[in-house]
């Protein structure tokens, strides 16, 4: 099974014997650890602390916004906490079954959170302050990860201002995409953490209360960074769109100054080729006088642009 007993006084990780794992006066908080959790895992933990099935079917579908429901003897709770890799985007999510004196966490993948955690735990730990432990490792990971996405940001600012390219554009948009979903995310846990430091809950000491609400204000700051982010992809994308439209406003001012130019050179070239009795190759004053004013005419107007800045 991969199911394990956390022991918290001395860091060792053993498989549960099925007739020692239920919690008993007197013996401390016990962790129960349930890892990538099969069917027959779920069953156990149902034959064992008869669980609600809607809370087991949580645990199998891994695929929750961040909630906490009581179910008179035990708290339900669903916490998400994300990471970046490759410059992905990934969600993390841990279901966790919250009583008297134990704590069953089940997660799909490892969590660093619960290993962070578990170093500041001792077997005397409460339940409910062990649960914080998590919670708080869990939020403080987004601290790194919008840190990163802040300065990448600056990076794309840098890249918008020389030379904005179409991988910049994307880049953006990924950007937003991931911001979006990390509102999506930290805002239930917001909603989660809110519950927990108002003690309404009867698994939840007072003094643990108080625990809950500076993750709270974490996660209030997380998400008001969150917001500030994408006002600055916002403020990006209108630069890079307000960039992009001025380079090609430069490119149209050249190609109609460049034809500005010819124009007169077009139209007494084609007047001097008409029919005339007399043309003008066979006069050589004649033919001088054009020559001079193709010269003098395109010449004058350049002068007349860079005077002007046009050019």
């Amino acid at each position: 099974m991969s199911i394990s007993q956390i022991p918290l006084d001395n860091g060792a990780i053993k498989p549960i014997a099925t007739t020692a794992v239920r919690p008993r006066a007197g013996r401390g908080t016990i962790w129960l650890d349930v890892s990538a959790p099969s069917d027959e895992d779920l069953a156990w933990l149902v034959r064992e602390y008869k669980f609600h099935p809607l809370a087991i079917e949580d645990c199998k579908n891994f695929n929750q916004r961040a909630k906490v429901e009581d179910y008179s003897n035990y708290l339900f709770l669903s916490f998400t906490t994300s990471t970046l890799a490759n410059g992905e985007l990934v969600v993390q999510e841990m279901e966790a079954f919250l009583g008297p004196n134990y704590l069953i966490t089940v997660h799909r993948e490892p969590l660093p959170a619960l290993d962070a955690a578990r170093k500041y735990a001792t077997n005397k730990t409460r339940a409910d302050f062990l649960l914080y432990l998590f919670a708080d490792h869990m939020t403080d990971a987004y601290f790194p990860l919008l840190d990163e996405i802040d300065d990448e940001i600056d990076t794309l600012e840098d890249q918008i201002l020389e030379n904005p390219t179409r991988e910049t554009l994307q880049r953006i948009f990924t950007l937003k995409q991931q911001l979006i979903h990390l509102r999506k995310v930290t805002g239930p846990m917001r909603e989660v953490m809110n519950r927990l430091a108002g003690t309404r809950d009867p698994m939840i000491d007072a003094r643990t209360a108080l625990y809950f609400r500076d993750v709270y204000d974490h996660l209030t700051r997380i998400y008001e960074l969150i917001e500030t982010s994408r006002d600055l992809l916002g403020n990006a994308l209108d630069a890079y769109l307000s960039t992009v439209s001025n380079r090609l406003n430069e490119v149209m001012k050249r190609l109609t100054l460049f034809t500005t130019v010819f124009m007169p050179i077009s139209f007494l070239v084609g007047f001097a080729g008409i029919n005339f009795q007399q043309m003008p190759f066979d006069n050589p004053t004649a033919f001088s006088i054009l020559l001079a004013t193709l010269v003098i005419f395109p010449s004058a107007m350049l002068i007349w642009f860079v005077r002007s800045k046009w050019v």
